[in-house]
């Protein structure tokens, strides 16, 4: 299917996600990135993850929350490619797209991730990227479990208290801030170039900090109670996929990775407080 007829399919059919279930004709989606289909949005995966997944026929969750769900035996086996660590028989999983965090900026481009610490700089709503860009911030790891330095990045984000955006790159084009951490999709063009990440003719620059820059792979997966996977399947099918040739980058890319619980308890219970004195 072209993609524009797969587009204005998915627009057509997507008044019927609000319809109560049994009427459904189009599949239930669920997303952690925005989607040109209707969909339900999450910014953070971790609230996605919380939610009864049974409402919804697809998911769209990023590679580490892919595995998170595949330890759960939470999802249908599906037709992905073989050869990825979260998933090495692509056996629950399709690829779908590749985004890198990086610092979107209009006017005098910053210098480090440390210029999301001065100004009005706007952070995703998502506890991955916020604690890791943090974590690099000060020489840490991006995954990072150390507990004590998982507590002296509480106190950072806490004294910062950071605006939180559900879409900070079109919070960032409205005017409402001139520095934000954001997931830049990679275009077909990017994979070529290293360039146009998704925001060229916007007016604004992309700089990904040498403190390094998250890597994420976001992936479709099919809850294991969907009502409706075949339709899932054949939109999730018909729809593009772009992913990324990694070794034509030149800037350090450190790809978001599966946390253990313990690690993953006392980052939720961060961002809790955290988001308790974001603006």
């Amino acid at each position: 299917m072209h993609r524009r007829t797969f587009l204005k399919l998915g627009v057509a059919l997507g008044a019927a996600v609000n319809l109560p279930r049994p009427r459904l004709n189009a599949p239930a989606i669920a997303s952690t990135l925005p989607l040109p289909i209707s969909h339900t949005y999450f910014a953070d995966v971790e609230a996605l993850l919380a939610t009864r997944l049974s409402n919804f026929d697809a998911l769209l969750v990023p590679a580490h929350a892919a595995a998170e769900l595949i330890w759960r035996r939470a999802l249908q086996r599906l037709p992905g490619p073989p050869g990825r660590a979260h998933d090495p028989d692509g056996a629950f999983t399709i690829p779908y797209a590749t985004t890198i965090a990086g610092l979107v900026y209009r006017g005098a481009p910053p210098q480090s991730l440390a210029d999301l610490w001065r100004g009005e700089a706007l952070w995703p709503d998502s506890a991955r990227l916020v604690i890791g860009a943090a974590l690099l911030r000060r020489g840490y790891p991006l995954n990072d479990t150390h507990p004590g330095r998982l507590a002296q990045i509480e106190k950072d984000l806490l004294a910062l208290r950071p605006r939180l955006a559900r879409d900070p790159l079109a919070a960032l084009r409205a005017g409402r801030a001139p520095l934000a951490l954001a997931l830049i999709p990679l275009s077909p063009e990017a994979q070529q170039s290293g360039e146009g990440l998704g925001v060229r003719g916007s007016g604004v620059g992309v700089f990904f900090p040498p403190e390094g820059a998250a890597l994420v792979e976001h992936d479709w997966v099919i809850p294991l109670n969907a009502r409706q996977p075949q339709a899932a399947l054949d939109l999730i099918c018909a729809g593009p996929r772009f992913t990324l040739d990694a070794p034509r980058f030149t800037f350090p890319l450190i790809p978001l990775t599966p946390l253990p619980h313990a690690a993953l308890a006392q980052r939720e219970a961060i961002w809790s407080r955290v988001r308790a004195v974001a603006r």
